[in-house]
């Protein structure tokens, strides 16, 4: 059930309720009003529904879940829950409410009952208008009686406060455990403070010296400057741009999740057959083929991909040289929606004006011209002519002249259609097909991208161009369930991530050929001299080509994102954690500096800090908790572990079902909000991601990442990462805690990684249940106590 689906119910239920009244008895009530909002406002599966379930003599209105998770109790219309006047609280005590409405009480209590007789956690009454949800068999001291309840008082109530009704009382939300965490009012103790909190001017700033200073600036040319100098964009889309369609050799997770990751959402759920943008070779045929078509069958083409796929040079690629051909007599409009408008209601306005303003500024053609304006309206100019003011032609010539310019005026006053007309005689008149792209709306809104879809729709249909628009798949997926998108069937392309490690390379290699050719990049000023920077470039795509681990870390990490992955290749360039003067004089010297996988991976995870920061760095710290609770540590490798293996089997193309996850984490000793926290950070880092995207408490399925992947097996042992994290982990032993320092010197370093590695040894202890045919804790820890003893015997050999 989608969120926005039963949003929509809800707002169809209102309607069907005012077609009742308060006598309207119990059975009525049920089947017009509690049914829907049961099944279709809240989203329960009709399969896990029971009524009339029967118990040891007793019958129950509605039990939902399997095993039942919440008992419902109908009540007539006339039934009302009420409030003392001036109370505006949405939990309140049961006592109060029974206080304030009368019968209320024993449907409570009777609810309470059945669920106490039938284990059932949570219990609600209902009477089709008003809902009442509390906690019916408790663990606690408490009587149920005595506890509070979640009110809402009309389904219009209901509808102002969704979002917490949802995460209250649909499946999911019970899942998580949201309702008793709401009514209990508890938490679970809060975890010690970090080490950082002892650490002065934390998280800090890393200095750099002159030649790291230079050397930042090379680095952001991989991502913008390069990519974006006019002067050399065709050579550099030539040189550097890579066709999608080979799968990374270096993923941690299997080929056929890379392979179907697009299949699997447009033909299985959004119905639509999609073609891959590209192929080995270049563009796919299919899409060049649909720059003619497209324009006659009056629909736009959609180019879907994630964020930091390459969409945007996709497009320029295809403009400048794929479909170089046959867009070379084409007129080729490119909007950008990256920063403007500000607001959705400017959006079709500000396409206009663009179009406008490219039509005059790169093709000469000023649709606002004398000359030009007479020939796009030649036809209605002549009917005018030829209207009630013929006579005054001869009359009066120049007054005739007025009344004939204020009605061109008026035609040009409608700029859309003024504008519609305009493409059509240059069109024709120039023999020239016309295409529009929409670029980066993905980095919009989903209200800004629907929009932009719909213009997109009706400049396809209106106008005579071909309309190219890029969207993320999860918008495409919102917009179809929403309806904004269901009456169309728009030709679908997807563009796929390329290989990491290739683009990273043509971009090292078409930086050093052009500081070669022109000793000097375009627009850049270094003061460091231009054959130090080709030694420092050579050096990199020596790394870039050799150092398969570091390939593997950007390859996973970036989980198909090439923005990304180019941002951790500008975090290293210049980083201050890099003694970039010790790598030129090794290299000056003869030497051929070998880039290490610890340097690279400490400028990525610090950035420009000088001590870990989760809220700066793109890596997420594993071994963090919200609790005092020790075994914590390994909630989210346990989690990761568990979707990737249970991913494994069943045909769901990697994808496991939330409850199961919750299932199993409990099984282990796990509460549902520590497990609620984790799966939060697991999707917010990209470690674990649910159907297109979508990083909604509504969606009930995830799969691993090739970041989380990475993560599991690979990162959360590295010392390099161990050394990092230690200042943002809470440590639960008080001895522990002590011993855990602020440490610079490598020595020490070493010491207390060692130290919090045993720690973590003593919470995997503490964990039951199957955890250890999920997680293989011991070879883990195992592998990283041997990189520590190979630490120390570099660091013996370098003394």
């Amino acid at each position: 059930m989608n969120y926005e689906h039963a949003r929509r119910a809800l707002e169809q239920l209102i309607l069907d309720a005012n077609q009742l009244g308060d006598t309207t008895n119990e059975a009525t009530v049920r089947f017009r009003l509690i049914d829907s909002l049961i099944t279709e406002v809240l989203g329960w599966d009709k399969g896990l529904v029971q009524v009339e379930k029967y118990d040891r003599g007793e019958y129950t209105d509605y039990e939902c879940g399997s095993p039942s998770a919440l008992i419902i109790e109908a009540k007539r219309a006339s039934t009302h829950f009420l409030v003392p006047a001036g109370f505006n609280e949405n939990i309140c005590r049961i006592k109060t409410l029974c206080e304030s409405s009368p019968g209320v009480e024993s449907a409570i209590s009777q609810a309470v009952d059945y669920c106490r007789q039938r284990s059932v956690p949570y219990g609600a009454i209902c009477n089709g208008r008003q809902l009442v949800l509390f906690i019916g068999a408790r663990v606690d001291a408490l009587p149920s009686m005595d506890g509070k309840a979640l009110v809402f008082l009309s389904l219009a109530d209901m509808l102002q406060r969704f979002a917490e009704l949802w995460n209250a009382a649909s499946p999911a939300g019970l899942i998580e455990g949201n309702l008793g965490r709401l009514l209990k009012g508890t938490a679970l103790p809060p975890p010690p403070l970090k080490l950082s909190a002892r650490v002065t001017n934390y998280p800090g700033h890393k200095n750099r010296n002159p030649i790291a200073t230079d050397l930042q600036i090379l680095g952001g040319l991989f991502i913008e400057d390069l990519a974006n100098a006019p002067e050399i964009e065709e050579a550099f889309l030539e040189q550097t741009y890579c066709h999608s369609g080979a799968l990374s050799q270096y993923a941690l997770v299997s080929k056929e999740l890379l392979r179907t990751r697009y299949s699997t959402f447009f033909e299985e759920q959004a119905g639509v057959s999609a073609l891959p943008a590209t192929n080995k070779k270049g563009a796919s045929t299919e899409l060049t083929a649909d720059i003619l078509a497209a324009g006659l069958s009056r629909r736009p083409i959609l180019l879907v991909g994630d964020v930091g796929s390459g969409k945007s040079t996709f497009i320029r690629n295809f403009i400048k040289v794929d479909a170089k051909a046959e867009l070379k007599n084409a007129i080729v409009l490119y909007i950008d929606f990256g920063s403007k408008p500000a607001v959705v209601t400017d959006l079709r306005a500000y396409a206009v004006a663009e179009v406008i303003r490219q039509l005059r500024e790169k093709y000469g053609t000023d649709i606002e011209e004398k000359q030009f304006v007479r020939g796009v309206h030649n036809q209605r100019i002549q009917a005018f002519g030829k209207g009630i003011y013929a006579e005054l032609k001869e009359i009066d010539p120049i007054e005739f002249k007025k009344k004939e310019i204020e009605f061109i005026a008026g035609l040009v006053a409608d700029k859309e259609e003024h504008l519609k007309l305009s493409l059509e005689h240059a069109s024709k008149g120039q023999k020239r097909q016309i295409v529009v792209f929409l670029d980066n709306v993905d980095q919009r809104p989903p209200l800004f991208q629907e929009e932009v879809f719909l213009i997109a729709h009706a400049f396809a249909t209106n106008w005579p161009v071909t309309v190219f628009v890029a969207l993320r798949p999860e918008t495409f997926s919102l917009s179809r369930a929403r309806g904004t998108l269901a009456a169309y069937q728009p030709r679908v392309f997807t563009i796929e991530p390329p290989r990491i490690d290739l683009v990273v390379q043509k971009r090292l290699r078409f930086a050093l050929n052009q500081l070669k050719e022109a000793g000097t990049l375009p627009g850049i000023k270094f003061s460091i001299q231009s054959d130090r920077l080709e030694k420092y470039l050579a050096m990199l795509i020596r790394a870039f080509e050799t150092r398969e681990d570091i390939i593997e870390l950007i390859d996973n990490m970036c989980s198909g994102n090439v923005r990304r992955a180019l941002e951790y290749v500008s975090f290293f360039v210049g980083s201050g954690h890099v003694d970039s003067q010790k790598i030129l004089s090794i290299i000056e010297h003869g030497g051929q500096y070998v880039l290490p996988m610890h340097e690279f991976f400490r400028a990525v995870i610090y950035k420009d800090r000088e001590h870990y920061d989760p809220s700066d760095s793109p890596f997420a710290n594993i071994y963090d908790i919200d609790s005092n609770d020790q075994k914590e540590h390994f909630a989210s490798l346990l989690a990761l572990a568990f979707i990737e293996q249970a991913g494994q089997v069943g045909g769901s193309a990697g994808y496991v079902e939330r409850d199961k996850i919750y299932r199993f984490l409990k099984e282990v000793g796990f509460q549902p909000e520590q497990v609620t926290g984790v799966l939060r950070r697991l999707v917010e880092k990209d470690l674990v991601l649910t159907p297109v995207a979508l990083k909604g408490d509504g969606e009930d399925r995830m799969r691993i990442t090739t970041a989380g992947a990475y993560v599991l097996k690979k990162m959360s042992i590295l010392f390099a990462y161990l050394d990092a994290i230690i200042v943002d982990t809470p440590i639960v032993q008080s001895d522990t805690r002590q011993q855990i320092i602020d440490a610079r010197d490598i020595s020490e370093r070493v010491a207390r990684a060692e130290l919090f590695l045993k720690y973590l040894d003593d919470s995997w202890a503490m964990i039951g249940g199957d955890a250890h045919k999920a997680l293989d804790w011991p070879s883990l820890s195992a592998s990283a106590k041997a990189q520590l003893l190979e630490v120390k015997r570099k660091t013996t050999l370098a003394n």
